[in-house]
């Protein structure tokens, strides 16, 4: 296995994926059952605002980390690998805080104003606080990604959800009773000390794990702050826009669908059916691409450094073919056996004809998601920016206009063809950005068609 490191990265991200998806899947379904879909609707309307302030906080630096670590360890320049992670941590410190203090101020403002239930509140008070922790636990992940270890991100995951259930079944089922926190703020809380332990595992394997000389070891080295900066913050905008995006679908689409003649409780209960029941069962096989375009991303960052590109190119179509096989394997598997999946998960099948619906956007977005990562890798992070904006743009125009005349269906519409959209849009972006030609995909270069080749 030390022979292919590519695969003991990969396993060690998917092994993690699959146990934090396995135990989020049985947290969920306890908690769709203890706090009902309007408990989930409040929890996927504060979560896009968490991300959004988060990402905020670590104004694009952790994909920078994976980039020009990856770079440095390929020049073996260690110097600036400790100078560059240690600038990421204090810097987004002092973010952090700040925005972490905005929040804590503006929640009675937002809830009032912004969302349409009340009961939102106290779950902003609360996630205001896991800000600091998750902002600096995405830079250590960046970090450790960009000198390809993967077993810190891995771990990691596994406490933070681990953390995250055990606080979130303890509040509803015992401190609820003694405590003044009701049951619908119990998964934020959960959340906010599950990112906690998160920070935990990896400053653990921080102090404990030696990619790089100490710092006592390595002379002080200057940093291009300058092309640092211009990488980064079109990725710090890409991720204020869709977590922004993300948050105006909790206020956009129960508004629409109380324009339509729903309740206030009903809307916030087709919200949390749609994004908290539908989408995690449809999007179940994402697991396995993301550690697909996180294992790719440093190579590709460290071969467009030396200028060796060329000797990757199978490498991005196998994955490719990949994400193609599992992500179809996935639609068809998901789309005949929905009912099952929501009774058993759910107790329910309401949900059913969501998950058919919104399974319709998942090989579109798998392909999407390599896509992303490889402009990002070859530094064409404007690009994915103005992707992102576009993207954006189609969804939030096509929400105002479908839900109110489909419901919650056209709501699931607009998400779908957002995502086939922006997985159409970036390869073709993809093939123009390329630093070299693109190596043509026909028969002849399978193994069962070698003997058609022409030899001169």
């Amino acid at each position: 296995m030390k022979r292919h490191p590519n695969l003991i990265n990969f396993f060690y991200l998917v092994g993690s994926g699959l146990l934090v998806q396995l135990a989020g899947t049985c947290y969920r379904i306890w908690l769709a059952r203890r706090v009902g879909s309007e408990g989930l609707g409040i929890l996927q309307m504060v979560y896009p605002v968490y991300r959004l302030l988060s990402g905020m906080a670590t104004i694009g630096l952790p994909m920078a980390l994976i980039k020009w670590v990856s770079e440095y360890l390929s020049l073996k320049d260690y110097g600036r690998i400790i100078e560059l992670r240690s600038q990421a941590v204090k810097i987004v410190t002092g973010t952090s805080l700040v925005i972490m203090s905005l929040l804590l101020a503006a929640a009675p403002l937002l809830a009032r104003h912004v969302f349409t239930d009340f009961r939102v509140q106290e779950a902003l008070y609360i996630v205001a606080l896991a800000i600091p922790f998750s902002a600096l636990s995405a830079i250590l992940r960046g970090y450790f990604q960009g000198l390809s270890r993967m077993a810190p991100t891995a771990c990691s995951e596994i406490t933070e959800q681990c953390a995250e259930i055990t606080t979130t079944v303890l509040v509803i089922v015992v401190a609820a009773a003694w405590f003044p926190v009701s049951i619908y703020a119990a998964p934020v809380l959960g959340l906010t000390l599950g990112e906690v332990a998160c920070l935990a595992t990896l400053v653990f394997f921080l102090n404990r794990h030696r990619a790089v000389p100490k710092w006592d070891q390595v002379p002080p080295a200057h940093l291009p702050r300058t092309e640092i900066l211009r990488y980064s913050w079109p990725l710090l905008l890409n991720q204020i826009v869709t977590s922004i995006s993300l948050a105006s679908e909790g206020v956009i689409i129960p508004y629409f669908l109380i324009q339509a003649g729903y309740s206030v409780f009903d809307s916030t209960g087709l919200f949390g059916k749609l994004t908290g029941m539908a989408e995690p069962v449809a999007y179940f096989p994402l697991i396995f691409i993301g550690p697909l375009a996180t294992v790719l991303s440093p190579q590709i960052s460290s071969d467009a450094k030396t200028n060796r590109l060329r000797k990757i190119h199978r490498k991005i179509l196998l994955f490719y073919g990949a994400s193609l096989a599992i992500c179809l394997a996935g639609f068809m598997l998901i789309l005949t056996g929905a009912p099952w999946l929501s009774r058993l998960l759910y107790d329910d099948l309401s949900p059913v004809y969501l998950i058919r619906l919104t399974v319709i956007g998942l090989p579109f977005t798998g392909v999407a998601i390599l896509n992303i990562a490889i402009l990002a890798s070859i530094g064409k992070t404007d690009k994915v920016l103005s992707l992102s904006l576009w993207s954006t743009g189609l969804k939030t125009g096509l929400l105002v206009f479908l839900t109110p005349l489909l419901g919650i269906n056209g709501s699931a519409w607009a998400f779908n063809i957002a995502q086939i959209f922006m997985a159409l849009a970036s390869l073709a972006e993809l093939r123009r950005s390329w630093p070299e030609p693109v190596p043509k995909i026909c028969p002849r270069s399978l193994r069962p068609f070698r003997f058609l080749r022409q030899h001169p």
